[in-house]
């Protein structure tokens, strides 16, 4: 009785070290976000006739593929730079009115990182009302279909904890 009393005890000590050292580790990584993390956005005008695409777009996979890869030309209208801190919505103002709200919700244990995202206009209903993205550093995802000078305004959003990004 006494050795399984010994053995629950052990175990007990052991599993709540184990946990603590678990703990420390979330609060280090949460500390380390916790500061921000950098983003690019990318704002482009899209259309379909025919026309150039920006050299830079034509690097990006994503923007290859269904259904970006219909538009022929497509230009580079903005890249602001984001700090993205956990529970805070990063806003950045589209060309046609809109806002782009993005906000960190967690990173993920592979590193990921999972955001939240709208485009909506001041005081009106969401257009995008809210998608969940899981994205890696450096990556690219993109959303589109806000209509823009006779085009379509296609908006990708890059976390990439390896930039320095300074935010007025």
């Amino acid at each position: 009785m006494n050795a399984v009393r010994y053995m629950l005890v052990l175990s007990l000590l052991l599993g709540s070290s184990i946990a603590s050292a678990q703990g420390s580790r979330l609060v280090q990584s949460d500390r380390a976000i916790a500061g921000g993390v950098p983003a690019e956005v990318l704002v482009v005008l899209a259309e379909e006739k025919a026309g150039s695409i920006d050299p830079e777009l034509k690097k990006l996979t994503a923007l290859r593929r269904p259904p970006f890869n219909s538009f022929r030309s497509m230009q580079i209208l903005s890249k602001p730079k984001l700090k993205l801190v956990p529970g805070k919505d990063a806003v950045v103002s589209l060309p046609n009115g809109r806002r782009l709200k993005v906000a960190l919700l967690q990173v993920m244990p592979d590193g990921r990182y999972k955001m939240k995202v709208s485009i909506n206009r001041p005081e009106k209903v969401d257009y995008l009302p809210l998608l969940q993205v899981v994205a890696s550093a450096g990556d690219p995802f993109f959303v589109a279909g806000q209509t823009y000078k006779g085009g379509t305004l296609v908006v990708g959003v890059t976390v990439d904890p390896k930039k320095t990004v300074r935010v007025p």
